[in-house]
């Protein structure tokens, strides 16, 4: 008996984060981005594998409804990848939060993210997970906390988790001139 009430529970819930997650394409359609009610079972189902596989817990609502709120503006996600894009970026948000070791509010994360996807990553997920969150997590990790005055913005871009050596504007111009005369 109390197994079926626990799938009934569960099954309301479900219900009501699909019908959640399909009201935002009221939102998302004006960026020419909507889900289908199977998109949403199939982010639905992603999300449960994710969870588990990082071994993390959800209470109250899914991060995914923010994910679209954060992302369904960006350039570079059309509809032809919005599920993929979506997909990912929920399974690349649960491993930062366990990287960060949960240091990160869930918006700080968030902030981060976008910020990176559209600056430095040109909508390159794997820039954006392979590097530019890889790296905030080491610092974090290591004890930096400037991130929380900024609430996410602003972290990779005033060099402090940049690692590659910068390009001098002028000398490159220069050269770039004896090359082409």
């Amino acid at each position: 008996m109390n197994e079926n009430l626990f799938e009934l529970i569960v099954a309301g819930e479900q219900k009501e984060e699909l019908t959640k997650i399909l009201s935002y394409n009221e939102k998302t359609q004006k960026h020419g981005l909507t889900l289908t009610e199977k998109d949403a079972e199939l982010l639905l189902a992603s999300r449960r594998s994710t969870l588990k596989e990082q071994r993390r817990v959800e209470f109250g609502e899914s991060i995914l409804p923010k994910i679209i709120e954060v992302f369904c503006d960006s350039q570079y996600i059309n509809q032809d990848d919005y599920v993929d894009m979506l997909t990912v970026l929920q399974d690349i948000f649960h491993l930062y939060k366990n990287e960060s070791q949960d240091q990160l509010t869930d918006d700080e994360l968030l902030a981060f993210m976008r910020e990176q996807f559209e600056g430095i990553c040109f909508g390159s997920l794997d820039y954006l997970s392979e590097t530019c969150l890889e790296r905030f997590a080491r610092a974090i990790r290591g004890g930096y906390n400037s991130y929380q005055s900024s609430g996410g913005w602003g972290e990779y871009g005033n060099d402090k988790l940049s690692e590659e050596e910068r390009w001098d504007k002028e000398v490159f111009l220069a050269i770039w001139d004896e090359l082409i005369s």
